[in-house]
């Protein structure tokens, strides 16, 4: 008997919350219910202090059962008006935290009298605040962007000039080269950022015809330093995202795997698709990276010592942007240690629209 209990215990816990609201609610209405329609007729059969005991009996479990029905029906109202209510504001919010910042609830709510209407204007408010804030950073980004790169460029004008005086080449190469790293690392925060922003818009690409297209021009950019890339994917396959944020982020990965190949090295490409999902792979024969660093390597500017070093290039946020690319499309980024040597990155994606549950 214990068991049994345990069992419709364990079974009543794992019932969603709108059930039990439902179940409850039937309980709550019909008890009052049967209580109030057994209490009059015990009552007038008391009156009456006159038999018919059957028929009373009857009229009893007729009003028992109608009573049921009409608590049910009643339940069901309330508990559809809530899950309606409540999946228009999680509707909202996930909209909101996917990056749409237009996203308002709508006046059915917000237009209300009563405490609902009063939680929707103040979520309003909140996103609008939160969408001025937004617009306030990018337009700080901008202006940090613009006022750096004007010093760049006349800096670069500069060492162009100083070149045809008598100055010691390696001063300069030094300055051109810092200079080069200070451009490429404003890029990489801008592309970064918009990453994050999340608010580029999404529709249908080819991602076989996209990855074919990065893989044909890293191997050019590998054929000087005789570096094969070996690439296999369908001749087709349709996905729905940005292809844009995309691109960079499947160039980031293979430029990543080119920059750690060693000359006469060879970098191999995968795309596949399964259970709606597609599958990027990306194999170098490179020095790989520790263990303890694979979860950290898509961290902004997180470097492994030896050497995947400064020294190798880069600015360190490449693997960052492709990380937020992949997570802005719903889908996964991790590396792993090759057992025969370098590294694999694989990308997974979504092949269909991620739309919301609520």
């Amino acid at each position: 008997m214990k068991g049994c209990f345990g069992r419709l215990a364990e079974f009543w816990t794992s019932q969603p919350l709108f059930r039990k609201i439902y179940v409850y609610g039937i309980f709550f209405i019909g008890s009052f219910a049967i209580l109030g329609e057994f209490g009059e007729y015990v009552a007038g059969d008391m009156l009456q202090s006159g038999g018919q005991e059957f028929s009373s009996s009857q009229e009893v479990i007729l009003w028992v059962v109608f009573t049921f029905i009409v608590a049910a029906l009643e339940a069901y109202v309330l508990i559809s008006f809530l899950k309606r209510v409540i999946g228009h504001f999680t509707s909202v919010i996930r909209r909101l935290a996917a990056g749409e910042q237009s996203a308002r609830i709508g006046p059915e709510m917000a237009d209300r009298n009563d405490e609902l209407g009063l939680l929707a204007r103040a979520f309003n408010t909140m996103a609008e605040q939160r969408e001025q804030e937004s617009a306030r950073e990018k337009e700080l980004l901008a202006a940090v962007s613009h006022e750096l790169r004007s010093p760049l460029t006349r800096l670069s004008v500069s060492v162009e000039l100083l070149r045809r005086e008598n100055v010691p080449p390696e001063f300069l190469d030094r300055i051109s080269l810092e200079t080069e790293r200070m451009e490429a690392l404003i890029a990489s925060i801008l592309e970064y950022s918009r990453m994050e922003a999340g608010i580029q818009p999404f529709g249908s690409l080819d991602m076989a015809a996209l990855v074919r297209d990065v893989a044909d021009d890293v191997r050019f950019e590998g054929s000087v330093r005789g570096c094969e890339v070996e690439d296999h994917e369908p001749e087709t396959l349709p996905l729905f995202g940005n292809a844009e944020m995309l691109r960079h982020a499947v160039e980031n990965v293979l430029r990543n795997a080119l920059r750690y190949t060693p000359d006469d090295g060879k970098i191999s490409v995968r795309l596949t698709s399964e259970h709606g999902f597609c599958r990027l792979s990306v194999e170098d024969n490179g020095p790989g990276v520790p263990d303890s660093a694979l979860s950290q390597i898509f961290r902004p500017f997180f470097r492994v010592d030896a050497s995947r070093q400064r020294a190798s290039g880069g600015a360190g946020m490449g693997l960052s942007i492709s990380e937020s690319a992949v997570r802005a499309h719903h889908g996964r980024l991790w590396a792993e240690n090759r057992k025969e040597g370098g590294l694999m990155v694989v990308m997974e994606l979504p092949l269909e629209r991620v739309r919301d549950n609520a």
